[in-house]
């Protein structure tokens, strides 16, 4: 049993990882259709190797080591976001999988709460101070917009009665067409906490040169990109499994029709990164705190009296 739990989640694990390297390309492919250009197109078919193409490049790349930087953790950080991201896909709710997590959504908001700390350590490793600043906005955005992610989480749940995504599943409530509000807010908040457009302080070009791995490249870059579009899939999946189960009857068609509603609110992340411009940080801030803060402990309060 031991063992085919272990071979489960390592197959889990690999194809998201496969995965997340095929949405590299779709968000490159994606942004040049929204741009009006083509985008990678050269790699074999329809750029299909272009994943292998970059990864072979990235990982033969020498991985240069500041003089000034702490040398052990800036080796070891980008492993450490790389492990915290890729973990989360042990909760996967797949329908031929022989490990069961009964508090899923509870080691999802544990693990979410310690990535920020593998962010920060690849800031703060590189001794630049462009780097330094650009984890300092990672913890405070992740901090902030964590709170009233967890309260929209929670909504949802008052209604299912359960903390494991396969039950959530097998549920088919469709909680995301009752309570917009919650749903809307909610996939604001999955953009702020996985640090995207238009919240891409973290790696703002235009201030910060590229933020927290801006000392970093070849393999060391490889693994933090891998790590970041991995909380992108993962959150996508998580959106849908939740919010969106019902609409689908995902138990009942299959995974496949699980991944075409994960693109799609992937894709939806790509569509949004392509039409609107980067805010203002103090403006990121003030919503969350002045808005969505109060705004969740509302819907919670109500769905707690209609649970009731």
């Amino acid at each position: 049993m031991m063992l085919s739990g272990f071979v489960s989640c390592f197959i889990t694990m690999v194809l998201g990882l496969l995965g997340v390297a095929f949405f590299i390309v779709t968000e490159r492919k994606g942004l040049g259709m929204l741009q009006l250009r083509k985008g990678p197109n050269k790699v074999s078919f329809k750029a299909l190797g272009q994943p292998i193409s970059d990864g072979v490049k990235l990982l033969s790349k020498s991985w240069a080591v500041p003089a000034s930087a702490n040398k052990i953790l800036f080796i070891g950080a980008p492993s450490l976001c790389f492990i915290f991201a890729y973990v989360l896909w042990l909760i996967f709710p797949s329908l031929n999988s022989s490990v069961f997590f009964e508090y899923g959504l509870l080691f999802f908001v544990c693990v979410s709460c310690i990535n920020v700390y593998g962010v920060l350590v690849v800031g703060w490793s590189c001794n630049s101070q462009y780097g330094l600043l650009g984890a300092m906005r990672a913890v405070a955005q992740s901090i902030s917009y964590e709170v009233s992610m967890s309260t929209l989480l929670f909504c949802p749940l008052i209604f299912m009665g359960s903390f494991s995504l396969s039950a959530l599943r097998e549920s088919g409530f469709s909680y995301g067409l009752i309570m917009l509000e919650v749903t809307l807010m909610w996939l604001i908040s999955v953009l702020a906490e996985t640090n995207r457009a238009p919240f891409d302080f973290v790696e703002g070009e235009s201030e910060l040169v590229s933020g927290y791995n801006v000392e970093f490249g070849g393999a060391g870059f490889a693994l933090i990109a891998l790590a970041e579009y991995s909380n992108i899939v993962f959150m996508s999946l998580l959106s849908g499994v939740i919010f969106f189960s019902g609409v689908l009857d995902l138990y009942v068609v299959g995974d496949l029709v699980l991944g075409v509603l994960v693109f799609m609110i992937s894709f939806t992340i790509i569509w949004v990164r392509g039409s609107f411009p980067r805010f203002r940080y103090d403006k990121l801030m003030m919503v969350c705190w002045g808005v969505f803060l109060p705004l969740s402990l509302v819907c919670l309060v109500v769905c707690m009296g209609a649970g009731l």
